[in-house]
């Protein structure tokens, strides 16, 4: 048995809970705990997780009221007693060595996070989603840690990693959030001494459509909101002007998906404050102010390697300002605006 609390939030996932069970009570290594916390769930999860319970003395049940993700998170963290802290979210599942290669790496290296690759799973195929190829990364510093982040050798997820249980002595998910790794992810690893991402894939994360990540409500406008997190955090570290090019890339990035996810679900123009919100991120006109960063740096002496980056960086942006789905957005938008809406 190792030092290891494994934290599960659960909701409404009866049809996808036991794979996730299983793959956790067959590790090979036992976790210290393993911590359900049914978020109100209206389905079979909750019975689902009584059945483990009873048989297995290290898996523990915690109800709550439906509160979200970030909540039933926190929960668990307000419970877990070992020394390192593992996330795995309900409807994924892991390898069955993951939990061991994670804990060897992070006392091996005396890492605070250690971070594996993952498998992206749905019900026609397993491709690998995200992960680095070759030697083991290490990383030391705020530096390394945040160009690693924008380089994306560190991704945004909690769930493929394992971490000291310290890092979240006076540290929670920030609750009613839909992407609330992203917000919490610049203070983990601002936290840590000692980062190490690994090649192994280990954790598989299961699409599925009409998921949260797969339908539009206004919580899609967090990542706008964590654009300013963003660039809040990087300015208290000192760390702004260092990444000033590559924030704006991020931002952009964010910005175009938010829009594109506005513009598929037609579900999201019944909601007059969704529409009004979003009216206000277009009146920025953000993605033409990062267009002319980047044609900036671009001029900048930069590895061409990088140059090449921005580059396409920098059509991919330009793509989106012309994409008609805009313009006929936009449009929209001033129409019923025009009419009091």
């Amino acid at each position: 048995m190792s030092s290891i609390s494994v934290i599960v939030p659960v909701y409404n996932v009866e049809k996808y809970l036991k794979a996730c069970l299983d793959s956790l009570i067959t590790q090979t290594l036992e976790p210290q705990e393993i911590i359900l916390v049914n978020d109100g769930s209206t389905d079979r999860s909750k019975e689902i997780c009584e059945i483990f319970v009873q048989k297995f003395k290290h898996i523990r049940l915690i109800n709550q009221q439906n509160q979200g993700q970030a909540s039933a998170r926190n929960t668990g963290l307000d419970h877990a007693s070992g020394e390192y802290i593992v996330f795995v979210d309900s409807d994924d599942f892991i390898v069955e060595d993951m939990l061991a290669t994670l804990y060897k790496k992070a006392v091996e290296l005396k890492a605070d996070m250690v971070k594996c690759g993952v498998w992206r799973y749905d019900d026609n195929a397993v491709t690998k989603w995200w992960g680095i190829e070759g030697n083991d990364i290490i990383l030391e510093g705020k530096n390394a840690f945040f160009r690693a982040f924008f380089d994306s050798i560190i991704n945004s997820s909690v769930c493929n990693a394992i971490y000291k249980n310290y890092l979240f002595d006076d540290l929670r998910f920030l609750e009613g959030k839909m992407m609330e790794d992203n917000f919490i992810k610049p203070q983990l690893m601002l936290k840590c001494n000692k980062i190490a991402v690994i090649s192994d894939i280990l954790y598989y994360y299961r699409q599925r459509e009409g998921s949260a990540m797969h339908s539009f409500d206004h919580r899609h406008f967090d990542l706008i909101e964590f654009n300013d997190h963003l660039k809040q955090t990087l300015i208290e570290n000192d760390l702004y002007e260092f990444f000033e090019g590559d924030y704006y890339i991020w931002s952009g990035i964010h910005y175009m998906m938010t829009i594109n996810n506005a513009t598929k679900y037609s579900s999201f123009f019944a909601y007059r404050n969704h529409v009004n919100k979003l009216n206000e991120y277009l009146a920025r006109e953000k993605l033409h102010r990062i267009i002319f960063h980047l044609n900036d740096v671009q001029k900048k002496n930069v590895k061409n390697d990088k140059k090449k980056f921005f580059a396409n960086t920098k059509k991919t942006l330009e793509k989106y300002t012309k994409n008609p789905n805009i313009f006929w957005l936009k449009t929209k938008l001033k129409n019923w605006r025009n009419k009091g809406l």
